[in-house]
């Protein structure tokens, strides 16, 4: 039979698409059940009018990655908070697509896959712009860092180790780990000859090009980091008010000069 520890680990690699962080680290999760391999996953969203398409990918990715677990017979989803939870848990549940589950109001040919790929390129470029900024910080030239191989770099606790020769980038090994699930999601090698930072389309970034690359993806990194600490506020203010003083957010990591 599956564990418990099994499953949380499958649902640290949902996020919330909007977000760009695992719905696991932001306390979206509130309750698992296993009983004889069916698992049940019950979540709340931080806002009642949260857009019912982000809703419907994180429940897909739910009952996807859940599934994958060995041990795992049926996944049930059950979405809470939401304007339109009841119709997402069937449709989810049921195996139908979001254009199945909201015939006559959503565009038959919509694919919620393009609207996936446009988040993970922007969580791509947020969590790109947080590590090479923390690596100049570190005092690394842009050649240095535009060079990098993905097996030049090593987390250690929370920093890196990039070598040769031996160069440690405090508080970044969170980042590199959120990088590189981004970069599977959109394809892109994760082979230790890879080079650690490329465009989304897989090619190198020149030198002469860094500052203006790194003005667009500060947009991205930015938004994330606002959106993010919104839904946190608002979800603690709702539903944890032993936490309503706590103004940290998973977002601060994000804010980064």
């Amino acid at each position: 039979m599956p564990t418990l520890a099994e499953i949380n680990r499958a649902l640290a690699e949902v996020y919330d698409p909007e977000l760009d962080t695992p719905i696991t680290e932001l306390g979206f999760v509130n309750e698992v059940q296993i009983a004889d391999g069916h698992v049940t996953v019950t979540y709340t969203v931080p806002t009642f009018w949260c857009a019912p398409n982000f809703v419907f990918m994180m429940s897909q990715d739910i009952r996807d990655e859940v599934g994958r677990v060995p041990g795992v017979i049926q996944v049930t989803v059950l979405v809470r908070n939401n304007c339109l939870e009841d119709e997402i848990n069937r449709g989810v549940n049921a195996g139908r697509s979001f254009a199945e589950t909201f015939p006559a109001d959503v565009d038959q040919n919509a694919d919620l896959e393009v609207l996936r790929h446009t988040f993970n390129v922007k969580g791509f470029l947020a969590r790109q712009d947080v590590l090479i900024r923390r690596m100049r910080q570190a005092g690394l030239a842009d050649n240095a860092i535009l060079t990098l191989r993905l097996g030049d770099v090593k987390v250690q606790g929370e920093d890196l180790i990039l070598s040769p020769p031996p160069h440690r980038v405090p508080l970044a090994a969170a980042d590199l780990l959120r990088y590189l699930h981004k970069r599977r999601r959109l394809q892109l090698s994760v082979a230790a000859e890879a080079l650690l930072f490329t465009t989304v389309a897989g090619q190198s970034i020149a030198e002469t090009e860094l500052a203006t690359y790194l003005r667009y993806s500060r947009s991205a990194r930015l938004n994330i980091a606002f959106n993010t600490s919104l839904c946190e506020g608002l979800l603690r203010t709702q539903f944890f008010p032993e936490r309503q003083h706590d103004h940290s957010s998973v977002g601060d990591r994000l804010m980064i000069g």
